[in-house]
């Protein structure tokens, strides 16, 4: 995640990241490559569905930002499926449950179960690995037949909007990919009228800071989105919670910034 090392922009830590048992060690997910993994059917019993699970170990040779997806060939887009992303002592870094965003947590994720009619992208969630580091990535099958799905990890490049460049004029468009990621803007040259659009799963809002003493900030969200930028001095976009991610896509967690001239309404 970025971060803005000013006191009065620590906005919070992850929400929901527990401590689990230390992951066993599993099947390697070579990064760049693929695994395929056979998953046993959910049980029933206790009134609970227990899924069938298989683990593999992520070791990244070097820094940098991962995407993991699995893809059903069995069940297709009627799969149920749950990716959990932990570090080595057992800490969970990431959830991912829907096709196109992913979660600090299974309680801000509750369980896919309508099919997506699209083509199927695969449950997905992304992490920055650090290379010396062991990730390991529980996949979680709840559906009652047996799954077949394949197993990516690939490296990929973030939009690199929000790292503090310079906006006084036009459009950005960024994308929030990790959880608890926030982009920032320097807009103490700014004038004008500031939009935010935005549609998707995440809690997204934008927040316009006057100064270093600003405890409250100005608030933009996809409802009341426009807001004089003037006098702010920075402008910070990130999920409410911090808790949630996407996917540099429209209707993920891809955003567009605007200032212009047109008054707000």
């Amino acid at each position: 995640m970025r971060r803005l090392g000013l006191a009065w922009l620590l906005l919070g830590t992850l929400v929901g990241c527990g401590l689990e048992d230390t992951p066993p060690a599993g099947e390697d997910l070579p990064v760049g490559s693929y695994a395929i993994a056979e998953l046993p059917a959910a049980r029933e019993g206790g009134g609970q569905l227990q899924p069938g699970v298989k683990v593999y170990r992520i070791a990244p040779q070097g820094d940098g930002a991962i995407q993991v997806a699995a893809v059903s060939s069995t069940l297709g887009l009627s799969a149920r499926l749950r990716l959990v992303l932990l570090d080595a002592r057992g800490v969970v870094q990431a959830v991912s449950v829907a096709r196109n965003w992913f979660a600090a947590s299974s309680a801000l994720a509750p369980l896919a179960v309508s099919p997506q009619i699209t083509l199927d992208p695969g449950y997905r969630l992304n992490f920055k690995g650090v290379a010396g580091e062991s990730y390991y990535l529980r996949v979680e099958n709840y559906a009652l037949s047996p799954d077949r799905v394949t197993l990516y990890a690939d490296p990929f490049t973030p939009n690199p909007a929000g790292q503090g460049e310079a906006f006084s004029s036009g459009r950005k468009t960024g994308a929030i990919e990790f959880v608890g990621e926030f982009d920032r803007y320097n807009v103490a040259s700014a004038t004008g009228y500031l939009r935010l659009a935005y549609a998707g799963p995440l809690d997204l809002v934008a927040l316009l800071y006057n100064g270093p003493g600003d405890a409250s900030p100005r608030a933009l969200d996809p409802v009341m989105n426009c807001a004089p930028v003037s006098p702010a001095t920075l402008l910070v976009v990130r999920d409410r919670g911090l808790a949630r991610a996407g996917f540099d896509e429209v209707g993920s967690g891809q955003y567009t910034l605007e200032l212009s001239s047109v008054s707000c309404p």
